[in-house]
């Protein structure tokens, strides 16, 4: 197929999807009567020809999306009647931004950053999809491990973990060097603390899960969430998340 077709085809197939498009996606979809690399420049032309429209084509976790534009948010929100506190606590971003920097590691390792214990957080996360199990670590009594999912990357409008703000960039927005580059966020980024970003290096023997088993996984109200997070017993100071709804 040649792009004059591919182009048209691909710009519904952005409006009909409810998540990121990549070539490779697209390149199943055509099932091999198109070349991967046709696939990626008709996403980067459209891209550049809904730059002047009143929606735009973003890149974000590793794929393509059309999206309405950060401007006609509150129209959108009182049309869908959607509810602005859809965010993290000060504590959850905490456990986040610890997880999303130091992935994998375990509910025990995010305790001991935080000094308090991260059950409510872990299971808030948990239950919202930004986090998800990556299998146990190999020590005695194989604790769970977490990561973050390619929910985390959409939210925070990232291509892929490389895109995570260094601790220089945060230093050099307190003072006042830069403005930030995302001036609106699903979740409020000034809020997360920042941590060392030398990831740590673990075996992982089993229980690993994909981002597309984690669509599959059940809901929290079915327990998975309460039954990952006390696998793990911990006499630290009480969490802020413990009980809430």
């Amino acid at each position: 197929m040649d792009r004059d077709e591919l182009k048209p085809i691909i710009e519904n197939l952005l409006l009909a999807s409810d998540q990121p498009v990549s070539a490779d996606l697209l390149y199943q979809t055509f099932l091999g009567r198109a070349d991967k690399e046709d696939l990626q420049a008709v996403l980067k032309e459209l891209q550049e020809d809904y730059q002047s429209r009143n929606l735009h084509i973003v890149e974000v976790a590793e794929g393509f999306q059309l999206c309405t534009r950060s401007e006609y948010s509150d129209w959108i929100r009182k049309l869908l009647k959607l509810d602005k506190s859809f965010k993290l606590s000060r504590a959850g971003l905490d456990a986040l931004a610890i997880i999303a920097y130091k992935q994998p590691l375990t509910r025990a390792e995010v305790d001991e950053i935080r000094g308090v214990d991260s059950s409510g957080v872990v299971k808030t996360l948990l239950e919202k999809k930004i986090i998800c199990p990556a299998g146990r670590k190999n020590v005695p009594g194989k604790p769970m491990m977490f990561r973050t999912t390619q929910k985390f990357l959409e939210y925070f409008g990232l291509r892929d973990l490389s895109e995570m703000p260094t601790l220089e960039d945060f230093n050099e927005e307190l003072e006042g060097q830069i403005e930030p580059e995302q001036v609106e966020l699903a979740f409020k980024e000034d809020d997360a603390s920042q941590t060392d970003t030398d990831t740590a290096e673990e075996t992982v023997t089993e229980d690993t899960f994909t981002d597309d088993e984690v669509d599959d996984l059940p809901s929290a109200d079915n327990g998975l969430a309460e039954e990952i997070v006390g696998e793990e017993t911990s006499t630290g100071a009480h969490d802020p998340e413990m009980g809430k709804a």
